[in-house]
């Protein structure tokens, strides 16, 4: 891993508990194709939480954080499905079995999810640093 920074690697280490909780939280909300209204709400609040301004849901159901966002800037997109192939819409069930996390569409796409919102997390504490620099 020698193109990850120290910095990211310990912003992965240190929130390693905080990213299976995420996981297993989005592994038991609901969310068939053309129904993630749940998922998306949990997203955006969460990652409002967090400190990530701007975040809205677009009419196609997609989280959106727009960072830096200008008519020069070009637009760089970082995604992962919501949905899960199930068509429940009650809470899935969400199996833990020697720490190892079983759910509908655990891995296809929730831990790409989750991956992301931590990503978004640091970008958002980043910025929050940044901001807080600049009033030094």
């Amino acid at each position: 891993m020698d193109h990850l920074s120290l910095e990211i690697l310990e912003y992965i280490e240190e929130h390693s508990n905080e990213t299976y909780e995420l996981l297993l939280n989005l592994g038991t909300i609901p969310a068939p194709s053309n129904q993630e209204e749940k998922r998306a709400e949990f997203c955006r609040d969460w990652l409002v939480s967090q400190g990530a301004e701007n975040v809205y849901i677009d009419s196609a159901l997609n989280v959106v954080y727009p960072i830096g966002c200008t008519r020069d800037n070009p637009v760089v997109v970082f995604m992962a499905h919501t949905d899960v192939v199930f068509p429940d819409t009650t809470p899935l069930p969400v199996e833990v079995d020697n720490g190892r996390i079983k759910a509908p569409g655990i891995g296809d796409d929730t831990a790409n999810l989750c991956a992301l919102l931590m990503c978004a997390k640091y970008i958002a504490g980043r910025l929050h640093q940044q901001t807080a620099d600049c009033f030094l």
